[in-house]
């Protein structure tokens, strides 16, 4: 029987992958994700690659929300804030011209394309060792041990999954009980939800104040009466959260807290089970994973393992690359 774990305190979708995006009190969840959530991305031109925040963090400091509400599969125009605080419309035809100045390089805004143009996503070169500590801001690789063989393998030549613009999973979590448990680790730093860029703020249950999210990995969560997702792994976070955005300072103390107290995780990835639509103030109940003792036993030291391969793996397109 599934446990009441607490409310939807907050949902977000990003129009544009990479800028600030908005709340809103309801979200369709489709197999894909929240509908309407990362519909466009800037792509750099110089590069011939699509742009994620560890290529061009100034993005970050541009906000986006659409002109007219997402529907089926169409992908309306945004009306995009310049970090200056005027605005211009996907459809505008100098909007390419105007981001590669704000910018200080050439890029184009392009609305989500089909799996089937693989090389819209392709990156300029396999992504390995190197540049995975650049994207994480870290002198060592981070635990891959959540993140499937598939996936990582899709991510060292792609900037997103096929098909999709967001990072790795179609939805992000976090709840309010991880926020305030980093809060008091680091009083001084700035733990706000924006900084994470979830889908759903899950509000927990009072009294709860912890890292109770990683508790889920494995379970699934039952939202409103319609909506079912699945608790894939917990979030490996990049440098993104420290950076200086749209609505926010430089923070460089919020992952120095993660790195030190979670191993560079916080929040969850989830897949989406059943579809449907969800409202801020709907009940959130998990349902734990059914494993034995042994299984548990045995996904750990499968995970450590793969987690040994996946960095070898790294390292090996690092030496491919220098030779």
């Amino acid at each position: 029987m599934p446990q009441s774990v607490g409310r939807i305190q907050q949902l977000w979708h990003y129009p544009v992958k990479s800028m600030v995006g908005k709340t809103t009190d309801t979200a369709i969840i489709t197999k894909a994700g929240m509908l309407g959530d990362r519909g466009w991305i800037v792509r750099d031109e110089e590069n011939n690659e699509n742009t994620v925040v560890r290529t061009l963090p100034k993005l970050l400091m541009f906000a986006a929300e659409y002109v007219t509400p997402v529907s089926g599969n169409s992908i309306p125009d945004v009306c995009i804030t310049f970090p200056d605080g005027s605005t211009a419309l996907s459809s505008d035809p100098g909007i390419n011209e105007r981001l590669s100045a704000t910018l200080g390089k050439a890029v184009s805004l392009w609305p989500l394309q089909p799996k089937s143009n693989w090389q819209h996503y392709r990156l300029r070169t396999v992504m390995g060792s190197k540049e995975m500590k650049r994207m994480f801001a870290s002198k060592d690789l981070p635990d891959f041990s959540s993140i499937s063989w598939k996936l990582l393998s899709e991510l060292m030549l792609f900037s997103t999954p096929l098909g999709h613009y967001y990072d790795v999973y179609p939805l992000h979590v976090l709840t309010t009980a991880a926020l305030k448990k980093m809060q008091q680790i680091e009083p001084d730093g700035d733990f706000g939800p924006h900084r994470f860029r979830p889908n759903m703020v899950i509000e927990s249950n009072d009294g709860v104040v912890g890292f109770d999210d990683f508790d889920w990995v494995g379970g699934k969560l039952f939202i409103g009466s319609e909506v079912v997702i699945q608790v894939e792994s917990p979030t490996v976070r990049c440098s993104m959260p420290a950076q200086p955005q749209h609505d926010a300072g430089k923070d460089s103390r919020v992952l120095r807290a993660i790195d030190r107290h979670t191993h560079r995780h916080f929040g969850i990835n989830t897949t989406v089970v059943k579809a449907g639509t969800i409202k801020v103030g709907d009940e959130v109940r998990w349902q734990p994973a059914s494993h034995s003792a042994f299984s548990q036993r045995f996904n750990a030291l499968s995970g450590n393992a793969k987690n040994t391969v996946s960095h070898g793996l790294l390292n090996l397109v690092d030496r491919f690359l220098k030779s």
